[in-house]
């Protein structure tokens, strides 16, 4: 399956799978243009901190200086603190240098962007920020973004599609609704069966239909709407 198929605009896929199950192969086939922005510790390309934020706007020869608004406000988005602009980024904490890279990437504003298993060098707090400018990027921007990720349970809330990757090949592809139809086949396969996606399916053994949730919230309004 080429990557294109799922070129949409406006959409967020998860793709998903366990440690060294092929995702990293899977996304090779992303290039890194001016259309399709990349983000991972291996995108590291300067020593301080506001050369690195500023890369690919210099790489692709963007006009930095007319760019410093939009620069000031991905910052302030991102909660980067103006005093590490001038550090070295190797002193950087790995959360603070996760956001300088995605800054990098978002001040030259490719139509598709791929987190890159970045998700994980946050805690709880600030990933839940990042998924909301992720939420953001899709809503405003009408950004086609890609989550690549091993925990499904950090992103099933936000996504529209999903890929299942396993052994180096797509397992699963579609809505990411199709994930409650394949609980046998994640569960042979060993892959995560999303916390919210298992429970619905005990419910709906139960006769309690708790079809198109896919947040806690929605799930305890539906459950509450049930039960009266």
């Amino acid at each position: 399956m080429q990557i294109e198929e799922f070129y949409k605009r406006n959409t967020i896929v998860g793709i998903v799978g366990n440690s060294g199950s092929g995702k990293s192969t899977f996304i090779n086939q992303f290039k890194q243009s001016s259309k399709v922005g990349i983000i991972n510790f291996n995108i590291i390309n300067s020593i301080k901190v506001i050369d690195q934020i500023e890369y690919y706007d210099r790489f692709y020869n963007y006009k930095i200086r007319e760019l410093e608004g939009r620069r000031e406000e991905i910052i302030k988005m991102l909660e980067i603190d103006d005093s590490i602009l001038d550090n070295n980024i190797y002193e950087l904490s790995e959360s603070e240098l996760a956001k300088v890279l995605i800054a990098s990437v978002l001040l030259y504003n490719p139509e598709t962007i791929v987190f890159d298993e970045m998700l994980d060098s946050f805690d709880n707090k600030t990933k839940e920020k990042i998924l909301k400018l992720i939420i953001k990027l899709k809503k405003f921007f009408k950004k086609n973004i890609f989550i690549v990720t091993s925990n499904i349970d950090d992103i099933y809330e936000f996504i529209d599609d999903v890929i299942i990757i396993d052994d180096g090949k797509v397992l699963l592809k579609g809505k990411k609704t199709i994930l409650l139809d394949n609980i046998n086949i994640l569960t042979e396969k060993n892959i995560r069966v999303p916390n919210i996606v298992y429970f619905i399916n005990k419910m709906k053994e139960k006769g309690i239909n708790l079809d198109n949730v896919d947040s806690v919230n929605e799930l305890i309004k539906t459950i509450y709407r049930e039960m009266r």
